[in-house]
């Protein structure tokens, strides 16, 4: 009795103590604010795919050598603007996301430095589809993107089957959430082959990106239906 109540006492002592709260919650504060950072470098750097126009020669340029100049520029400011949405947008799915997380573990740490990865190399692809606009640069930029939206599903995916999430998802709600996410990245990957037979012309692959607002709303509101009403019942 006194051998086996000492071994349970050494068992015990020997195990692990469960993590504090307090340690739980630095982090998770330390994970958002280094994504965060990352986020803020990643859409400080896309202006730097603006290039300033250079007139060699002209000691100061007139204001209609300015405007043309800039008007030649227009590819940049699209891909700047069509960026920083898409940044923005992952931005403010990323911080909904962790804001319904209770605690992070070592793999989700992993995933989300994965993640963060594609984040900061961004603007990258966007400063040469900026400048050359073709279909090579186009290919880059929406892998780039669809890689990026499939590692934050599997981050989510992580999440649920780990019990990360401060409430756990019913069914309906997971499925919907990776409907919601998966429908972004095969916009963007199945833009790859329509620039791909429309080559050298890459419009119709910004056209293509163009469903993902229609497309998004349709998914919000079937979501909002479909949860409330499992909810309900």
């Amino acid at each position: 009795m006194m051998e086996s109540g000492a071994r349970e006492s050494n068992d015990q002592s020997a195990a692990p103590a469960a993590p504090s709260s307090r340690a739980v919650q630095f982090d998770l504060d330390r994970t958002i604010s280094l994504s965060d950072g990352i986020f803020a470098f990643a859409l400080t750097l896309l202006v730097l795919s603006i290039t300033v126009p250079l007139f060699p020669g002209v000691a100061k340029p007139t204001a209609g050598q300015v405007a043309e100049a800039l008007g030649t520029q227009l590819p940049e400011f699209i891909s700047y603007i069509i960026s920083f949405g898409v940044i923005g947008g992952f931005w403010i799915r990323h911080h909904r996301f962790c804001g319904s997380l209770d605690r992070v573990d070592g793999r989700f740490l992993v995933i989300n430095l994965a993640y963060l990865a594609t984040i900061a190399f961004i603007p990258f692809p966007t400063h040469l589809i900026g400048r050359y606009s073709d279909t090579a640069s186009f290919i880059l930029y929406a892998a780039v993107i669809g890689l990026s939206i499939l590692i934050f599903v599997l981050m989510a995916e992580h999440a649920a089957r780990a019990g990360l999430f401060s409430v756990v998802e019913t069914p309906q709600q997971a499925r919907w959430r990776r409907i919601n996410s998966l429908t972004p990245a095969a916009i963007f990957l199945l833009s790859i082959p329509v620039v791909a037979v429309t080559a050298p012309e890459i419009w119709p692959g910004y056209i293509f990106w163009g469903l993902l607002w229609p497309t998004g709303a349709l998914f919000d509101r079937f979501s909002a239906k479909a949860t409330s009403g499992h909810s309900a019942s």
